[in-house]
């Protein structure tokens, strides 16, 4: 059998130049393993070969793919193997703590779990790291922010959340920031008791401002009566962009199913219009339709026109970014993941920032550790905007001034 495998590895690298380096280190350690068997049997003449098992091995970012020999008595081990119960680093045992706090109902079901693991991790280890977590939400939503935005993201999911014996509503608000450059921010996160309302995203954008945000290009969130005012008086100069899903969510339910199929369909080529004017000509088809199918609807989207169509002010390349809260929603699909993980409610409020801290650092050091690639290759286009919009505002204000 050992002879059989050690010939075929032999013939695997004739073909070196169709290798990865992947491959090539797992064929070289294959072959040194056998070879390492042989001997130890030669030594052994007692102990028999007996198969392979598969195993995987880090070596710093390669994942390698090995066929270990063993044999009957299992005293052998290749040289390059880990000693037992010692194969994970203190960085791996690390991602297993990360992965139970993420997977468990509460706290102290993760820690529960871990014990029971019998992993080599301290309640030190284990406390730090739920501080660190929770440290990094507090960061986020107190640290000093930058002046300038491209764009502000927007939105409240509303959540059950476990205060001593009753299960309670709070709502997490959202905002997220794009920079000029196209990179994404998590610029406030945070818990407050009871259902979304005006006072509380008052509250929300004060507080943004208080940490130096001042200047805006375009500022997207959902259709809660009154807020369009309320970001207007805090963000003047700013767009105020209305979700298009939303609209069109309401489109299928307010329209019948053959007028809604030609209003998605319209919509879809305002999105992709050359110009605003082109797209703001087109939308009146939608209007009408709505009129045929629902008149109160018609109006709503008549009154609403300039914040539906505020996206068309931009590059056809970033309109799909800045028509639609998206971006909050996929987030908020993450939350609703933690709560249902934890039993369709969290255990507490330290439960819920925690896990809030997950989701941030998972973002931040994954999806959006880079910029968009599409604002930032038109991010010329959109400092261009952004400085005529506001050295224009700067000079109607020193001339009042004067």
């Amino acid at each position: 059998m050992s002879n059989t495998n050690l010939k075929q590895i032999l013939e695997n690298f004739q073909d070196l130049e169709n290798f990865s380096l992947q491959e090539l280190l797992s064929q070289i350690l294959n072959l040194l393993a056998l070879l390492e068997r042989k001997i130890y049997l030669q030594k052994n003449p007692s102990d028999k070969g007996n198969g392979f098992f598969p195993r995987s091995l880090n070596s710093g970012s390669i994942n390698l793919s090995l066929l270990i020999p063993r044999t009957r008595k299992g005293n052998f081990r290749p040289f390059f193997l880990p000693e037992k119960w010692k194969r994970y680093s203190p960085a791996d045992y690390r991602n297993v703590v990360f992965s139970f706090l993420i997977s468990s109902k509460s706290i102290e079901a993760a820690k529960k779990a871990i014990r029971q693991l019998n992993a080599p991790v301290s309640k030190d280890f284990l406390d730090d790291l739920i501080s660190e977590l929770k440290d990094e939400l507090e960061l986020i939503n107190n640290s000093s922010l930058d002046p300038d935005w491209f764009a502000l993201i927007m939105d409240a999911k509303e959540v059950n959340l476990k205060v001593k014996n009753t299960v309670t509503k709070y709502t997490i608000f959202s905002v997220i920031g794009i920079t000029l450059e196209g990179k994404k921010n998590f610029l406030l996160c945070e818990v407050f008791e009871g259902k979304e309302n005006l006072e509380k995203w008052k509250t929300v954008l004060k507080k943004l401002l208080t940490r130096g945000i001042r200047r805006v290009l375009i500022v997207v969130h959902d259709d809660l009566p009154g807020l369009v005012n309320v970001t207007s008086s805090y963000f003047p100069q700013a767009d105020i962009q209305l979700c298009t899903v939303h609209m069109l969510r309401n489109a299928q339910k307010y329209l019948p199913k053959k007028s809604y199929s030609k209003f998605k369909q319209i919509f879809k080529s305002i999105k992709h219009s050359f110009s605003e004017e082109l797209g703001r000509s087109i939308y009146e088809e939608l209007i009408e339709i709505g009129r045929k199918g629902n008149s109160a609807f018609a109006e709503r989207l008549n009154s609403r026109k300039e914040h539906y169509l505020a996206f068309l002010k931009y590059p056809l390349e970033v309109r799909s970014v800045v028509s639609s809260t998206n971006l909050a929603e996929s987030v908020n699909r993450k939350i609703e993941d933690a709560e249902l993980l934890s039993g369709g409610y969290f255990h507490s409020e330290e439960n819920l920032k925690m896990r809030l801290g997950v989701i941030i650092r998972e973002l931040r050091l994954g999806k959006w550790r880079k910029p968009n690639w599409k604002i930032k290759n038109i991010s010329h286009v959109l400092k261009a905007i952004f400085e005529e919009r506001f050295e224009k505002n700067f000079q109607e204000v020193q001339t009042q001034c004067s």
